[in-house]
């Protein structure tokens, strides 16, 4: 059974909660610095992107991407990968990395169109691994349980299809909404 990640932009408020629960459940944080910085230090699994602000007629706009491996079902690290060091579970379809074959070339991250590799202070490969031991026991990710926002959900295809759907009703419910309390748009 495959599983998936989503990360909806329109509920992230970048507080960066998912970057640092992943880093802590990962054991790459928190490494103290002086002084202190927000983020603590460590390959970022997952980055938050920032757009905007812009402006949309009298309204300042601005969003926040959450973004980590999405886990391609035909993955381009998998077949450029010079050892094999990149492979797919097999329980639920996620991109892992076997860090011992790993020699650090970063091809990887040129053939990624996402731009997810990162790499550790040895110059080796950190992917998101889903939390896969946490999915085994059939618990959510961490940075999902971290979210504030509820930003992050993970699920089987079928379910964040779903989800994907009920949003994009909502939108036009909104829109529709917003038609006939203001008249045409």
């Amino acid at each position: 059974m495959r599983k998936v990640i989503f990360f909806d932009k329109d509920k992230c408020i970048s507080c960066y909660a998912c970057v640092i629960a992943c880093k802590v459940k990962n054991d790459s944080a928190p490494i103290p610095v002086c002084p202190p910085e927000a983020e603590p230090y460590g390959p970022d699994r997952i980055n938050i992107f920032q757009y905007g602000p812009f402006i949309d007629g009298d309204r300042v706009n601005q969003f926040f991407q959450p973004a980590s491996c999405r886990h391609c079902a035909d993955a381009p690290c998998i077949k450029n990968c010079p050892e094999s060091a990149i492979y797919k579970d097999t329980q639920f379809n996620i991109t892992l990395v076997d860090r011992t074959r790993c020699i650090g070339c970063q091809t990887c991250l040129q053939v990624c169109p996402f731009g997810a590799p990162a790499f550790d202070e040895m110059g080796k490969l950190t992917l998101c691994n889903m939390c896969i031991d946490r999915l085994k026991q059939e618990l959510k990710t961490a940075c999902e349980v971290a979210c504030p926002a509820g930003a992050i959900k993970t699920g089987t295809d079928k379910e964040i299809s779903i989800m994907r759907g009920r949003k994009v009703i909502e939108k036009i419910g909104k829109s529709a909404n917003m038609v006939n309390l203001h008249g045409s748009m």
